[in-house]
């Protein structure tokens, strides 16, 4: 099997769009996946936002890996101090399967090694896209997928039987 190898940069693409006044759900981001906002009175005109299969992350978090794919909402809204991007070249690269890549230590450490500033140190999506990765053909990357989805849920299905029987 032969790998692609390129920069990230060549296959994702910054989304800038910014909330048009629309009552959308507000998201937060962590390195468990999207979570409820702790501000919920905030001006949400200045929010970014998403679409589903789209990425956010929080810049000023990325040592500690918080970046998420929305796979919850078609369209939905962050704080602008988040940065959002998405694969524009499905045809090479699935969102699923850049995830996988993106929740391996490599990639965090690489990001941490990676930011810029004096108090705290900011991984921006200029920073993301300079980074290198190998991926197979995208047959393959469906197959890598769906077989990690398989196992997640089998975990949580066990986890969810462990939990029944502790109580």
């Amino acid at each position: 099997m032969e790998l692609t190898k390129c920069k990230l940069g060549e296959l994702i693409t910054q989304r800038r769009e910014k909330n048009d006044g629309s009552d959308l759900p507000i998201c937060g981001v962590s390195k468990d996946g999207l979570i409820p906002p702790k501000q919920k009175d905030a001006d949400t005109s200045i929010y970014n936002v998403f679409y589903r299969d789209d990425f956010i992350f929080n810049p000023a978090r990325m040592e500690l890996n918080s970046i998420a794919i929305n796979d919850m909402y078609d369209r939905a809204i962050c704080s602008s101090l988040y940065e959002v991007f998405y694969v524009h070249r499905t045809d090479l690269l699935l969102p699923h399967y850049l995830e996988l890549i993106i929740r391996q230590k490599w990639f965090t450490r690489y990001c941490e090694f990676l930011g810029q500033g004096s108090a705290r140190e900011y991984c921006r999506f200029g920073n993301i896209s300079e980074i290198e990765i190998e991926f197979p053909p995208i047959e393959e990357q469906q197959k890598i997928v769906e077989y990690n989805t398989a196992i997640e849920n089998r975990i949580a299905l066990k986890q969810k039987i462990n939990d029944n029987l502790a109580a």
